[in-house]
């Protein structure tokens, strides 16, 4: 037994013992990224072929073990094809470094603030009239692609021009409104936004939550919806959706996202947001 432990400490260095910690971490990762996606089931099918294919050669069967083995020789090629979307998520995920862009924009905290207010006030007042209305916030992925289906704006974020261009029956309001909370600029309006692939999602959604929901599964977008028939307020985020938001509720949300910095700037956000709230501003 003493010899075992002696080759084995002789076998295993301290690089060893981080690189298999640093392989056990990048594992855990893709299973949490995959789960819950299209992806999950793809991967178990790419499981029960790793289990036929032994299998195929231990019975025998000569031609389906060479039609399931060639199928692994372009492996690579199909795992890219099929994931593309998953890996694309992937890698923006890896380059939207929270830590760095909090550092890189943090003199602009108290105009994002100002902005939630913005936003948050118009969407309420839509809500309240029941206005449809499809608002998507930039957070680190660029949504240019997006911009150029609709009308460029450039314009500064108000809840006037927010209301305005929701206003039934005109021009831009059946589209999406680009936003980039970062420079305070509504970008354009009248875009059109990817629908979601999620076939489990509740029937009584319409096509603006649809759309709204499949450019935040495509991106790192943060989308507001309000609903014409019910004037509910709902949050989608990585595919997900939240309904039935009030506006402490979607300030805080979208704070956790552009304007928080650490727990110690909670209390003071609050107060920002009571101030700016309760100000008219024209």
């Amino acid at each position: 037994m003493n010899e075992f432990w002696t080759y084995l400490q002789s076998r295993v260095t301290f690089g060893n013992v981080i690189e298999v910690a640093i392989i056990a971490y990048v594992i855990y990762k893709i299973l949490m990224w995959i789960r819950g996606t299209q992806a999950e089931q793809v991967i178990k099918g790419f499981i029960l072929l790793t289990v036929l294919i032994p299998l195929c050669s231990w019975l025998k069967f000569t031609t389906l073990y060479y039609v399931l083995n060639s199928m692994f020789t372009w492996a690579l090629i199909i795992i890219v094809v099929v994931f593309q979307p998953e890996f694309r998520s992937a890698l923006e995920q890896i380059g939207n470094n929270r830590i760095f862009n909090r550092y890189l924009r943090r003199s602009d905290r108290n105009m994002v603030i100002k902005n939630i207010a913005r936003i948050s006030r118009a969407v309420m007042d839509l809500a309240d009239e029941q206005i449809g209305a499809l608002i998507v916030c930039e957070v680190n992925t660029g949504l240019n692609d997006i911009v150029a289906t609709g009308i460029k704006l450039n314009a500064e974020i108000s809840t006037e021009v927010l209301e305005n261009i929701f206003t039934p029956n005109r021009p831009l309001h059946d589209g999406a409104v680009v936003i980039n909370l970062w420079t305070g600029k509504i970008l354009a309006a009248g875009c059109l936004l990817p629908l979601t692939d999620n076939r489990t999602l509740d029937t009584e959604l319409g096509t603006r939550h649809r759309s709204g929901i499949g450019i935040s599964e495509k991106s790192d977008a943060i989308t507001i919806i309000v609903s014409e028939e019910t004037g509910v307020v709902s949050y989608a985020e990585k595919g997900g959706l939240t309904r039935g938001l009030h506006r402490e509720d979607l300030e805080l949300l979208l704070a956790d996202h552009f304007s928080k910095d650490d727990e110690d700037e909670d209390e003071t956000n609050k107060k920002r947001f009571a101030f700016w709230g309760n100000k008219h501003e024209k």
